[in-house]
């Protein structure tokens, strides 16, 4: 006897939930985002990757009679960071907003939503605006074999609120 004995066909199973996962509608691709730096707009287009970040509250913990573990809700974790990743360009845009906002001690604020094709780049409330932001710049590599490679800056994202 060849296979599993409680092995069974189900196609009836698997249509129902293909049919299901067509009626969920499209989805939502990766690139399909737009990102904002209030009074920098012209780094948005130069924004190649980034992250919503976690959306979580403090875990508090117990132990009750026995050594019985309890975790319940606890304030609101709405602060933290993120990283983006942009294409430089050969003006030197994003390293000089970074400096700008780095020197500066400025704080702004930005915004990623999402902005699908299909929704003619309608956020359907799908959008994250953080608040009271501090802006840094990783290390930004540069090679001289990089001749197909655009420079990328990597920005960390410093939140104070987000909504």
């Amino acid at each position: 006897m060849s296979g599993f004995a409680n092995t069974k066909a189900d196609t009836a199973f698997l249509k129902s939930r293909f049919n299901k996962n067509i009626a969920a509608g499209e989805k939502l691709i990766g690139s399909e985002f737009w990102m904002t730096f209030k009074g920098y707009d012209n780094l948005s287009i130069l924004v190649r990757s980034t992250q919503i970040p976690e959306m979580t509250r403090e875990d508090v913990e117990d132990f009750g009679p026995g050594g019985m573990k309890f975790n319940q809700h606890g304030t609101l974790r709405n602060s933290g960071e993120y990283q983006v990743t942009c294409a430089e360009t050969i003006d030197g845009t994003v390293l000089a907003a970074v400096k700008e906002l780095v020197y500066g001690k400025k704080y702004i604020e930005v915004t990623v939503q999402a902005a699908a094709e299909s929704n003619s780049g309608d956020h359907k409330g799908l959008i994250r605006t953080f608040s009271h932001c501090k802006i840094y710049s990783d290390a930004v590599d540069f090679s001289s074999e990089d001749v197909t490679t655009v420079v990328r800056p990597t920005l960390r994202v410093v939140y104070n609120w987000v909504e």
